[in-house]
């Protein structure tokens, strides 16, 4: 999943950007046309607090991914830490932190959050795992670096063009910007008292959510779940995974996506384990009752509903493909205003990515080859989505790439999702990187130096992410109602279907996901009109075929808590929400990655 503005990633058919683009500035011109702000940019306070807080937001991008297929973006809640752990700090020493420095630490920072997405750690490399394909650790850290690096890479040479020449809105990017100056223009008391509050709501929530969440996995004095009582066809609602989750991030990412996308999610959830799963028990087609056990088939109508509306997005996208092809024209004479250094790391970046391809997945240099070649143009579109709508359709691109790779490469399933992750990874980093560098065309940054913390936070990115995968996986296990990876569900079902076609799947899933994929086509083509804001999200849907049913069930609590909160109160809603969506979802992956280390220690001892 892509990410999008200020929340957890949306699926692509409900993010929208501002009603009205808001007007750009032009190169070295603050907001509205101001002069651009002077003062202190590349400061070591200020890429110091951006990969800290990236720190934080790779954790829990990490943890939320493979539990839900969403993640975030981060830029609002960097731009929010940044300000409130440095302001102070720098009018008590007497040199006040600049808007500039504040957006090198939400441009550091969201490039190190990116990471577990651009490592394909929430799905590429789990799916892998699923054919019984093992990467070792350093080749996990080496391959997201090198395609981090591209992708960044990618969104330099696209930013004149797309930025300054089109200004494509980029919605997160102006959010980020107004933000940026908002906090530096109040006065002293108005900064102290917004971005603190906020802060000491954040700093709460996270510290509940790492007692509960210790309460539960390392004491054992939570379950899981609370099952609801009941059966359906004979089978106990438990076995089939219904109930309330005792889990804050749960319940933080329903508060911060909405009650749309939450009861989506939960119309999925009674179709696959209300409905289906009963059925396929009753029948005999599956043997046990259980979360595995049932997964494994109703991942294929969950799968056929995602991709039927990423073939609908990606038929609206057509322009998209041929604006693509325009942008490349434009930029091929310029370099599209990247520095000199970055055509060499460029180049390293290539030499590395077919050596790696090789080493690591089998995929000879002519494979990688017609890989990175697809990456550029699919990146672009990537780029235009994020500009034009504020969605980057990273997971489409990955898997119109596996369906190349299947004409070309038959036969073979896992250099096919390997083939999808040079391009899906790379993607990864486009939308973020470009949002970042909107903000900085708004506030008069430097590209260059945007650029350079952005690799930055690629190696920082890896640092962090692929320990903590592995330790997720070693005391979790992938696939399990723990860490469902919903993600990795598409990038194994597309290849299978690429590969060996619908003969090779459980019986009956081929017609489940003939019929989701319908499904999903037919509600993304209705939601085009007004019709959108009634009409479920099919991707959403398709991840409550993919995950445990309590999980949408907790979602819709969540959900439900911020609306009531908001017809109570509108502003103080609006104002903690999201610092307490984001509390909960950082203690809660802080404190899970935690016991798995603290596992990891005790089996190694």
């Amino acid at each position: 999943m892509s990410a999008s503005s200020g929340h957890p990633a949306a699926p692509p058919e409900v993010a929208a950007g501002p009603e009205a683009p808001v007007p750009v500035a032009t190169a070295g011109m603050g907001l509205a046309g101001a002069p651009a702000p002077e003062g202190r940019e590349w400061t070591a306070r200020s890429l110091g607090m951006g990969l800290l807080i990236g720190a934080l937001l790779a954790v829990t991008n990490l943890y939320m991914g493979m539990k839900t297929g969403w993640w975030d973006s981060g830029s609002i809640t960097a731009t929010v830490l940044g300000f409130s752990g440095l302001a102070a700090y720098g009018r008590k020493r007497g040199v006040p932190y600049t808007p500039l420095e504040n957006n090198l630490t939400q441009t550091a920072a969201s490039s190190v959050g990116a990471m577990p997405a651009s490592a394909g750690l929430l799905g590429a490399l789990p799916a892998l795992a699923f054919l019984g394909m093992s990467v070792p650790g350093w080749g996990i850290a080496a391959w997201g670096v090198v395609l981090g690096v591209l992708g960044v890479l990618v969104a330099g040479l696209l930013r004149r063009r797309l930025v300054e020449q089109e200004a494509l809105p980029f919605p997160t990017g102006i959010a980020t910007a107004e933000l940026i100056s908002t906090l530096h223009a109040a006065s002293p008391s108005e900064a102290r008292g917004t971005p603190a509050g906020r802060g000491r709501t954040l700093v709460g929530a996270g510290v509940v959510a790492m007692v509960l969440t210790w309460m539960r996995d390392s004491r054992g004095w939570l379950p899981g779940m609370v099952a609801l009582p009941g059966r359906v066809g004979g089978v106990g609602l438990d076995a089939l995974t219904w109930g309330v989750g005792m889990s804050p991030m749960l319940l933080a990412v329903g508060m911060m996506t909405g009650l749309q996308l939450a009861l989506s999610m939960l119309l999925g959830s009674g179709v696959a384990w209300g409905v289906l799963a009963p059925g396929l028990l009753g029948t005999g087609v599956v043997a046990g009752a259980g979360y595995e056990p049932l997964s494994a088939w109703l991942m294929w109508p969950g799968v056929g509903l995602m991709l039927g509306a990423a073939v609908v997005s990606l038929a609206a996208q057509a322009r998209d493909f041929l604006g693509a092809a325009k942008d490349l024209r434009s930029v091929g004479a310029s370099r599209g205003g990247l520095p000199r250094w970055s055509l060499g790391v460029a180049a390293v970046a290539c030499v590395l990515a077919v050596v790696l391809g090789r080493v690591l997945f089998g995929l000879g240099v002519p494979s990688m080859l017609l890989a990175l070649a697809l990456l550029v143009p699919l990146c672009a579109v990537c780029a235009r989505g994020a500009g034009q709508t504020d969605v980057s359709p990273v997971s489409q691109m990955g898997n119109l790439t596996q369906v190349v790779f299947g004409v070309v490469r038959p036969g073979e399933l896992s250099p096919n999702v390997a083939a999808g992750s040079v391009v899906a990874n790379a993607s990864a980093q486009i939308g973020v990187s470009l949002w970042s560098l909107k903000a900085g065309h708004l506030l008069g940054a430097s590209a260059s130096r945007q650029l350079a913390a952005q690799l930055v936070g690629v190696a920082v990115g890896a640092l962090v992410s692929v320990p903590a995968y592995l330790l997720l996986v070693d005391a979790y296990g992938l696939g399990t109602t723990a860490l469902p990876v919903p993600a990795a569900a598409q990038f194994r079902a597309v290849a299978e279907v690429s590969v060996r076609g619908l003969a090779g799947l459980p019986p009956y899933a081929g017609w489940g996901a003939l019929v989701g994929c319908a499904v999903g086509a037919l509600l993304t083509l209705a939601a085009k009109g007004r019709a959108a804001r009634w009409l479920p999200s099919p991707v959403a849907m398709g991840i409550g075929f993919l995950t445990p049913a309590y999980f949408a069930v907790t979602l819709c609590v969540g959900a439900g808590l911020a609306a009531l909160a908001r017809k109570w109160s509108p502003q103080a809603t609006d104002a903690h929400v999201p610092a307490l969506g984001s509390g909960a979802l950082v203690g809660e992956s802080l404190m899970g990655l935690l016991i798995a280390a603290t596992t990891a220690l005790s089996r190694s001892a």
